[in-house]
């Protein structure tokens, strides 16, 4: 018999997913779990005839909606033989599965580690993009083009329109997240109260375009019958990058709708140096929106 651990790369379109995390607790056998990608990894390596059920660990959790571009788990597999599977034959088995429950998973990368190697506890580092678009337009005068954006960027970005946007007060709302802060304010939900609460943003990275540069095609993704009468500044996007070696729970979604909030003039710079001097739930600002998951993309952990 065989034990080897392996580190996979891996890539989703968390749409269809209820999570990152196994959400069907318990049971022997171990029960399929089709809703998250920790299940579908799992139920892919039953295909392998292992001994014993596999257990997949996850290098980062992610919500219902997230995606990834770039992120990691590991696993043991149980062998009868001596032999072990080489790297490339499990990336193979695995995105064949994949693709034959048409699900959108891909596998970029498989190696082998030593039996001591996690892929949670070993990271170095994480890097999250949220992505924004943003429409430019009076209130007083929204039509139709106001809530335009490329059908391509359903469930890929979160759309804010405002006759207000200032992306320089974005940028500097967000040097003040960065360094070691206690962040308990920006935390989803306290699951212990002895958490420790306190991280280190290493650097957030604010990137706008215009609408031009993005699109699968840019002179149809933007049609003019649904975007008429706006010129070229009418929608920008704008990806903010957060890099750290991690994070709680919700904390990059709250950040960036506290980053937006900013921009838009909802909030003062005034008001997140209190919430992050003072780090309660109690100091969350409730006209602040936690932005929802399905703008968050996991992009890379480095080892």
């Amino acid at each position: 018999m065989s034990i080897q651990r392996y580190l996979v790369h891996l890539a989703y379109i968390g749409t269809p997913f209820r999570g990152s995390q196994r959400q069907i607790k318990g049971g022997t056998p171990r029960q399929h779990d089709p809703t998250t990608i920790q299940g579908m990894m799992e139920m892919g390596l039953q295909y392998l005839n292992p001994i014993s059920d596999t257990i997949v660990f996850m290098a980062s959790r992610t919500d219902a909606g997230v995606h990834a571009l770039n992120t990691t788990c590991h696993f043991d597999l149980h062998r009868p033989v001596e032999s072990v599977y080489e790297p490339n034959q499990l990336t193979y088995r695995l995105n064949k599965f994949m693709a034959y429950k048409e699900v959108p998973i891909r596998i970029l990368d498989t190696k082998l580690v030593p039996d001591d190697f996690h892929c949670r506890q070993n990271a170095v580092s994480r890097t999250y993009l949220y992505r924004l678009i943003i429409g430019r337009h009076d209130q007083e005068k929204l039509n139709s083009c106001s809530h335009f954006m490329p059908i391509e960027e359903h469930n890929r970005a979160y759309f804010h329109c405002d006759s207000y946007f200032d992306i320089n007060s974005m940028r500097e709302a967000a040097n003040m997240f960065v360094g070691f802060h206690d962040f308990r304010t920006f935390m989803g939900k306290v699951r212990d109260n002895d958490r420790l609460t306190r991280r280190e943003i290493s650097s957030i990275e604010i990137i706008e375009r215009s609408k031009s540069e993005v699109g699968v095609a840019p002179s149809f993704s933007w049609p003019k019958i649904a975007i008429r009468n706006s010129g070229e500044e009418s929608h920008s996007i704008v990806d903010i990058y957060f890099k750290g070696k991690g994070f709680l729970y919700k904390q990059v979604r709250r950040t960036a709708g506290t980053l937006l909030s900013a921009a838009v003039g909802r909030i003062t710079l005034r008001d997140i140096k209190f919430m992050l001097e003072i780090p309660s739930k109690h100091s969350w600002i409730p006209k602040i929106r936690s932005l929802p998951g399905y703008g968050l993309y996991l992009c890379e952990i480095e080892y």
